[in-house]
């Protein structure tokens, strides 16, 4: 049985702490997060321990991993000393603010030789499984020109809005654009270059509302659309559409207004070139049990961690940061 440690107890913490309490190989042994209330009132729900500090945890716990559901700013200090204490880790992303503090993270990883996994969770959503699926086994061709769309309301769930200050969350770019310039990435690889052109607001975290674009050396191209500048009712909408050779893929999706409906439905649809539509179901499993029953598997069977690895999630905000970089400065950021 792999016992994990979970530090934080927000949104993102409740949703992995659902995904290990239904996963037959791994248990939740403690919560740590520095308000106690809400820590031991997680903690009490999942029947499990309570800390305050990391230091606290490794001292009076027998655990294997450490599951980092943190604001940003605070993720390489507690993966480095996690890695060090020889603890698996699973990161929330983004991974860190900066490549220089992701370097870091990846060296304590690497020199304890620990398995790290970022929370990148688009590669274990079941439609984007399936949709990179038709793509490898080329099907429909190769992928022409791929568009992605992720737009939601402002968040007003995070702990005193920490997400709509642009240094300590990077944004919505950083934030959550990040996941759809990781699709591009898993799909097409590394680009040549990012373009990006966006709308800053300082009272909701810099650029809340942002359009990239990857050219690539094979010609191929990506577009992806993210923000969180919606108000209201807007519910959270994904979307992809991807123009291939033979045919057109397409998928939209809305899922209440902060992802609550994620286990809904909805259809993939391929437009052949020849005039034929076909719909495609994928079967429901939700995406955070499907990324930490991976994560879990890797470490129960001493796999080597190939999916959402931290090189992976260092690629992811490396995009985001040129994004960033290229929609403040007007300008071509070369990869």
């Amino acid at each position: 049985m792999i016992k994990a440690a979970i530090v934080g107890a927000g949104y993102i913490a409740q949703a992995h702490a659902n995904a290990i309490k239904n996963n037959e190989d791994a248990m939740i042994s403690a919560i740590v997060d520095i308000a106690e209330e809400k820590g031991r009132k997680m903690a009490d729900s999942f029947n499990c321990s309570y800390y305050k500090s990391l230091d606290e945890l490794f001292k009076n716990e027998e655990i294997d991993c450490v599951i980092v559901c943190v604001p940003t700013p605070f993720h390489p200090e507690i993966v480095i000393k996690a890695a060090n204490a020889k603890k698996h880790i699973l990161c929330e992303k983004p991974m860190a603010l900066s490549l220089e503090e992701i370097d870091k993270m990846i060296k304590a990883v690497k020199d304890n030789d620990v398995k790290a996994m970022t929370g990148q969770i688009l590669r274990f959503w079941p439609e984007y499984i399936k949709i990179k699926s038709i793509l490898d086994s080329k099907v429909l061709g190769n992928p022409i020109h791929i568009f992605c769309q992720r737009l939601a309301v402002t968040p007003d769930w995070q702990d005193d809005k920490w997400g709509l200050n642009e240094k300590l969350s990077g944004g919505a770019p950083l934030d959550l654009h990040i996941h759809d310039l990781d699709f591009l990435l898993w799909v097409l690889g590394r680009p040549q270059y990012v373009k990006a052109q966006g709308t800053f607001n300082p009272d909701e975290g810099g650029l809340s509302h942002i359009f990239t674009t990857l050219g690539f050396k094979s010609g191929q191209a990506g577009f992806a659309e993210g923000g969180w500048a919606f108000k209201g009712s807007f519910p959270f909408t994904m979307s992809l559409r991807i123009l291939c050779e033979k045919g057109t893929i397409e998928w939209i999706f809305k899922a209440g207004k902060n992802i609550e409906e994620r286990s809904k439905q909805a259809e993939i649809t391929i437009y052949k070139n020849n005039g034929e539509i076909e719909t495609v179901e994928t079967v429901q499993r939700d995406a955070f049990f499907n990324e930490m029953d991976y994560f879990i598997s890797c470490i129960k069977n001493n796999n080597k961690i190939e999916n959402a690895s931290f090189e992976d999630g260092r690629a992811a905000v490396e995009l985001s940061l040129a994004a960033i970089k290229s929609a403040k400065e007007n300008s071509v950021v070369n990869i």
